[in-house]
């Protein structure tokens, strides 16, 4: 199999990225800590066959990232983790396991209980050896979480510090760079859904002084879209936790990146550690206030305005936008395009830059945006890239971006 090019590895850390690979698998292990050991940035201080063995080592390899199988012998995975945690708290553990429905349990379970990501993992030895898909995963999981920032700076959108605000349900013309796509049809005759408008369509914004905070908009929601990536189960449990009582009032959206079988699991692992009616998206549900729609994994999902005024759930192939399933891109954009500034974005942890251009969408029909902070960010690449492109109304840590909700929620905004 030929080498896959190294990841760049920033100047600022001076630092390689230390990580402890723990799988019961020989091959597996070899592989991993072969792969890792061959990118430049990454160096592998142990491979461990059980959870009890990591523990033991513990602190002394001092591990930044630990990849933890969950099917083991001795001590499983689950078993191990707050011990891990407790041990080693400086260090992040993505999990990486099978597909399988059990294995998407186990793993939903493990991010709830601490884990920052997870890797699916093939079914065979003879699949991980071969997967060149699954390698480079792998290699950029580790960079990623361990410090590397991939956010592509000159391509960023900007937009004016306060732009023009379109009326709710009005559809003033966008630019022509924004091609114009029809959300595949339910009964209703519905209005076009435009893409998101692509990045190059305007000009860099001059960072210097470092993120530009735009005007925070004194705008009642009426609904809340959510994206996040790595680390976001804990996140978006912080975050809708201090928004609990007001959920009632509005319908919640939430894209998270994640395989299509992690869908009704997530949305029943949310519906009991936040305590809030979380479901999986359907196509062709009304959006209902109180209850939150987590799009299924692996596929695209929208809201769009009915002839009528109704607001549904529509579905999209997963081939309409890049490589995020779901697009985060693809929700903010239609938000903006259902509801205005009546919508209110939220952007938490995750690697990449997809929402930036759906934030673009929203800030220019004078929605706002909030977004994570880095400190308290897993990856600030999704909400690094809103903020450095000068989209962000606000960054904040999850809890108090929940609170900054509820204030506009109930039209208390600062």
């Amino acid at each position: 199999m030929a080498a896959l090019p190294h990841a760049p590895f920033p100047r600022q850390m001076v630092q390689p990225v230390r990580v402890a690979v723990v799988d019961d698998s020989v091959v597996v292990r070899g592989l991993l800590s072969k792969w890792l050991s061959e990118t430049s940035g990454i160096e592998v201080v142990g491979a461990f066959k059980s959870g009890r063995e990591i523990i033991d080592a513990l602190p002394g390899v001092a591990p930044r990232i630990i990849l933890l199988d969950l099917d083991m012998p001795d001590m499983d995975g689950i078993t191990a983790l707050p011990l891990i945690l407790a041990k080693s708290p400086q260090s992040r553990v993505i999990v990486v396991s099978s597909l399988s429905v059990h294995g998407a349990e186990l793993t939903m379970r493990s991010l709830m209980r601490g884990a920052t990501d997870y890797l699916p993992k093939p079914s065979n030895h003879r699949e991980v050896s071969t997967s060149a898909d699954f390698r480079q995963a792998l290699v950029a999981k580790v960079l990623a979480v361990g410090g590397v920032r991939a956010i592509t700076r000159a391509a960023s959108p900007a937009v004016p510090a306060r732009p023009p605000v379109a009326p709710p349900v009005a559809r003033s013309p966008f630019p022509a760079t924004s091609p114009i796509q029809r959300i595949p049809s339910a009964a209703s005759p519905v209005a076009p859904f435009r893409q998101p408008v692509p990045a190059s369509a305007a000009a860099p914004a001059d960072r210097s002084a470092g993120p530009q905070v735009r005007p925070l908009e004194r705008v009642r929601p009426k609904m809340v879209v959510i994206g996040a990536s790595t680390g976001g189960p804990q996140a978006l449990v912080l975050t809708l936790g201090r928004m609990k009582n007001l959920i009632a009032r509005v319908p919640v959206v939430i894209a998270q990146h994640m395989p299509p079988i992690f869908g009704s699991i997530f949305a029943s692992h949310l519906k009991q550690h936040a305590g809030l009616p979380a479901v999986e998206a359907v196509e062709g549900k009304s959006l209902q206030p109180g209850t939150i729609y987590l799009a299924p994994g692996g596929c695209h999902t929208v809201v769009r305005r009915k002839a009528d005024g109704q607001h549904v759930i529509a579905m999209l192939p997963s081939e309409a936008r890049g490589p995020w399933r779901p697009s985060i891109d693809l929700l903010f954009s239609s938000a903006a395009e259902a509801y205005g500034n009546e919508a209110l974005a939220i952007a938490l942890t995750g690697m990449g830059r997809d929402g930036t251009e759906g934030a673009l969408h929203l800030s220019r029909r004078g929605a706002n945006v909030l977004v994570q902070d880095e400190a308290s960010s897993v990856v600030w690449g999704i909400p690094g890239s809103i903020a450095e492109a000068g989209l962000a109304s606000s960054i904040l840590p999850p809890e108090k971006i929940g609170e900054l909700a509820v204030a506009l929620l109930e039209g208390q905004a600062p």
